[in-house]
């Protein structure tokens, strides 16, 4: 770090940059009182949507020059990315009164003031406050500690604000400005150790972190990092019994007795097993025109391909509200119950095994809501449509369920071929024929990925304006101008990727 810095100003007025009406208007450490009131207040302004009437400034790089390289976990939080998400925002009427985008508002002062009443944000934090934050895990010799980085604009100005945002905390921190970035830490000592380490090289630099962030585009307005070394700092951290505290405060819930966390020793080889593939990950989210993605990359070793979800969830009917389809690896369930204890449970309560339940959903499935009307129960459009699975096993187990509930003639089972419906009514038989879902622009705009997926999500809100209207008319306008939701994970040579997506009419 550099040991003066000149102050940063924004590049563009907000009016020029968002069209929102009028613009609002050397290295140091200290011993601090900073807060979360102080720290946090950006990450929640950025996670609320503090898109309005704010100077965005491209000034400072990313938080990530203000964090060492071997940072294991980081989260940035980057306005200058958020701008166009602002028309988008504004056609959800309860989130744009609730959020205070209004045109020449500037929700900052709103934040700042609340958290506490003596504060000026005026004076006291928008001469030096900037629009990118982060935080970060770092590992030191006994466990890891956590940063928070904030974007400075004015140095000498952070110097007299800071201070009073201090004000505002409860708990001591540490913290040295410099390079337009406020790093606050825990301790001296955490910060002593942390500037040590950026000496040695930077996350900004770090080839992992440049890897899994440019696999998924590059960082949008929110944007999160997991590098390749976290399990084992995990693993390490539970044996120095840094979770020995909420193993205690668990125990002492309703909860606690019947999961008690392992011993540390059986919880590091457990964690260590499980990530051994591990490689690193990202997501970031980002705005587009009507529509919010998150995007998400990472490796956890070699994967069979499976990328039927997709195939199944299109072949479902054109007016299909909901589907959750998957095309799962082999053994599944099992794995995912054995060691758990609750394979026994399992058993008891549906009188098969985790895996005969594999067998019976086949190679993949998916469940469907088509036509949602809650006035004509006995008529909802549900069922699951199964692919490679044992029809007669899937009629014993129907029958042995709906008998068991009274509620026979209710679920019908059907089949053609290789594809069993289970549905309400009538429904199973529309799931058997290709519906061509996969077809309809939306299905297609809100799951781009579906031919490749082995998971699928999708939702279509114009499905539910009239369910929604009837039943909480408070959130019907908001509905009604949503679209559609689509989310898919795929594998991308060794690379896993999943894209969430959702559209705004």
């Amino acid at each position: 770090m550099s040991e003066t810095t000149p102050g940063q100003t924004p590049s563009e007025p907000a009016a020029e940059i968002l069209g929102l009406g009028e613009a609002p208007a050397g290295k140091s450490k200290k011993p601090l009182i900073i807060g979360a009131a102080a720290v946090g207040g950006v990450a929640v302004l950025a996670a609320a949507g503090t898109l309005t009437a704010v100077a965005l400034s491209n000034a400072g790089g990313s938080p990530a020059e203000a964090f060492p390289a071997s940072t294991v976990v980081y989260t940035e939080i980057d306005l200058t990315e958020a701008k166009g998400a602002l028309p988008t925002l504004r056609k959800l009427p309860s989130l744009e009164k609730e959020l205070g985008l209004e045109k020449g508002e500037d929700p900052r002062e709103a934040l700042f003031s609340n958290a506490c009443d003596d504060l000026d944000f005026a004076a006291d934090v928008e001469p030096w406050i900037g629009y990118k934050a982060a935080v970060g895990a770092i590992p030191t010799d006994t466990e890891p500690v956590l940063a928070f980085a904030l974007q400075v604009t004015d140095e000498s100005d952070a110097e007299v604000g800071l201070p009073k945002l201090a004000e505002c905390g409860g708990s001591e921190s540490a913290w040295a400005v410099s390079d337009g970035w406020a790093l606050i830490a825990e301790t001296d000592d955490d910060l002593a150790a942390i500037e040590k380490a950026v000496a040695d090289g930077t996350l900004a630099d770090d080839s992992g972190f440049k890897k899994w962030t440019g696999d998924v585009g590059g960082t949008g307005f929110i944007t999160a990092y997991a590098a390749k070394e976290l399990p084992d700092v995990i693993a390490d951290a539970a044996e120095n019994g840094a979770f020995d505290e909420a193993g205690g405060d668990l125990g002492e819930e309703p909860m606690g007795e019947i999961a008690p966390l392992p011993d540390p020793a059986a919880l590091a080889d457990t964690v260590r097993s499980a990530l051994k593939d591990f490689g690193g990950a990202a997501f970031t989210v980002r705005a587009e025109e009507n529509a919010f993605e998150l995007e998400a990359a990472s490796s956890m070793g070699e994967q069979a391909e499976s990328v039927e979800a997709g195939t199944i969830a299109g072949t479902l009917p054109k007016d299909t509200t909901a589907v959750i389809a998957a095309n799962p690896a082999d053994g599944w369930l099992t794995t995912g119950l054995a060691g758990s204890g609750a394979e026994d449970q399992f058993t008891q309560m549906l009188g098969m095994t985790p895996g005969d339940l594999e067998k019976l959903l086949g190679d993949s499935f998916a469940l469907a809501a088509g036509e949602i009307d809650l006035s004509a129960p006995d008529s909802l459009d549900l069922g699951i449509k199964l692919d490679g699975s044992d029809t007669a096993a899937v009629e014993k187990l129907v029958g042995d369920l709906t008998a068991g509930f009274g509620a026979e003639g209710i679920v019908s089972v059907d089949s053609e071929g290789d594809v069993t419906s289970v549905g309400m009514g009538d429904y199973g038989k529309d799931l058997l024929a290709d519906g061509g879902l996969a077809e309809t622009e939306k299905f297609k705009n809100a799951v781009p990925h579906a031919d490749d997926a082995s998971a699928v999500v999708y939702v279509d809100f114009d499905g539910l304006d009239k369910v929604v209207t009837a039943e909480a008319p408070e959130a019907a306008d908001d509905i009604e101008a949503l679209g559609q939701l689509g989310f898919s994970a795929y594998l991308d040579g060794d690379t896993s990727r999943a894209l969430a997506r959702i559209t705004v009419d």
